[in-house]
């Protein structure tokens, strides 16, 4: 995505498809000079628009060549419009930015950005207008990420979740705390710098005091992110596949990690599991829930435990938002039917019981992997996270994002507090403590985006739709 803030872009601001009205939103330097040559206001005395210096709702019309002048030779048209105009740095993005509400008929919006985009404009990458509006200082990273939860809350908990962080309920006592810890981070570096004066800038008790509290926020904000997960929908990974080809075993290795005492029934015996079990884990950062699900044959006859099951089984595999297909590493299996079976992206096919495997796996970007040895498990996991990855940026996993985003930070800071206490405690150096600190401080920075990298940025606002 493109970061030159010295360019002015544009979009089309509402949903695709023909409205009573629709918007084409324009920021950047060269808003007003853009609009000016091709806006008309209906005020005879032709409004100066490079004078203004308030926010101002102007009617008039824009001048842009038909969408049919490819046959109507020098067709020029007139669209009605409301020009919505902040020509300052007061603005979402801090820079002058206008919106103009017209005819929401789809050909009209695109002769208008097609016109506003040969006076200067360029079309926007998506979110391109928030993420301005992040770099420009006017929201933090947990905020930016809020807006896409906004626009794409499914219910009022999803909706009222994304206000609340959009309102600062995530990053304002973050970022007090970074106030704190830059503060304490001062007086350890000028107590470093006077060594030889013996001043004592902090003392130890209201140095422990302080640090004891910053901790406690981290970790009140680490437990409200796992209280959070727990009370919406989590991405869903469903784990499928014949009777006893390992889909138990799997699982607990999986959730072996968590420490987690839900377990599933492992036994050689065909159709061990007529139930579904779930667990909540964490795969590398992102919360999600894994299913273990009962065997599917083939044909079932009559109304049986079995049956029943099988039914369950089905339903969950619809539910999930990813499916572990499971296919004994021993057998030659083909994944053809299962690609005819499944939506693209929606499934990984895992070879399991890859130690008792004599030949090597066909390659056939199946996932090779063993419960028992752990081998293939680190590359299963980083698959699943990035298909998770993939389905909640089409499927609005705001929440889930944002966890997965700033959990690991959150613990990192966590740890860094804990190790800084134990120094103050120990009777450790001032520049040991003040070490600890500034990793605290780093790791929050990444939360709120005072620290990132272009990776992250486009990784975030390349979920947003253009236009927003």
């Amino acid at each position: 995505m493109p970061y030159d803030l010295d360019d002015t872009i544009a979009a089309i601001g509402t949903a695709p498809g023909g409205a009573v009205r629709g918007l084409v939103r324009i920021t950047g330097p060269q808003t007003l000079a853009c609009l000016s040559a091709c806006f008309s206001c209906h005020d005879d005395n032709d409004l100066s628009l490079s004078t203004l210096k308030a926010p101002v709702v102007v009617l008039g019309t824009i001048r842009c060549e038909s969408p049919n002048s490819q046959t109507i030779s020098g067709c020029t048209l007139k669209i009605p419009c409301d020009l919505f105009l902040w020509p300052t740095d007061r603005s979402y993005t801090r820079q002058p930015t206008a919106e103009l509400h017209t005819i929401g008929s789809p050909p009209l919006l695109d002769a208008v950005m097609n016109e506003v985009c040969n006076h200067g404009a360029r079309a926007a990458e998506p979110g391109e207008f928030t993420l301005r509006a992040f770099l420009a200082g006017r929201m933090d990273l947990t905020q930016a990420e809020a807006v896409l939860g906004v626009i794409d809350a499914r219910d009022q908990p999803s909706l009222d979740t994304a206000l609340a962080q959009l309102a600062g309920g995530l990053s304002q006592p973050l970022t007090e705390l970074r106030e704190s810890l830059l503060q304490i981070l001062a007086e350890l570096e000028a107590g470093l710098d006077f060594v030889d004066e013996d001043i004592d800038f902090i003392s130890r008790s209201a140095l422990h005091d302080r640090l004891a509290e910053a901790k406690q926020t981290v970790a009140a904000t680490i437990q409200q992110m796992a209280n959070r997960a727990d009370t919406v929908d989590l991405p869903r990974v469903a784990i499928i596949g014949a009777p006893n080809v390992g889909k138990s075993s799997l699982f607990n290795a999986l959730i072996s990690s968590e420490q987690q005492e839900v377990r599933a029934l492992v036994s050689p015996q065909s159709g061990t599991t007529r139930d579904y079990v779930t667990a909540v884990i964490q795969i590398e950062g992102m919360p999600c829930e894994i299913v273990d699900t009962a065997g599917q044959e083939a044909t079932l006859a009559g109304e049986s435990i079995e049956q029943a099951a099988q039914k369950m089984t089905g339903e969950q595999s619809r539910q999930a938002n990813l499916r572990l297909v499971c296919i004994d590493g021993m057998a030659a299996d083909s994944i053809e039917e299962i690609r005819r079976m499944f939506p693209v992206d929606s499934y990984l096919v895992v070879r399991t019981k890859a130690d008792l495997a004599t030949d090597s796996a066909p390659d056939d970007q199946a996932i090779s992997c063993s419960s028992v040895t752990g081998a293939g498990l680190d590359t299963l996991r980083s698959r699943i996270r990035e298909q998770l990855m993939n389905t909640l940026q089409n499927d609005s996993g705001t929440v889930a994002t944002t966890s997965a985003r700033c959990t690991d930070s959150l613990r990192h800071a966590d740890e860094s507090l804990l190790r800084s206490l134990q120094l103050v405690e120990h009777s450790g150096g001032d520049e040991l403590i003040a070490a600890e600190v500034r990793g605290a401080l780093t790791e929050l920075g990444r939360v709120v985006g005072a620290v990132y990298t272009d990776d992250v940025l486009d990784r975030i606002f390349s979920q947003f739709c253009i236009g927003k």
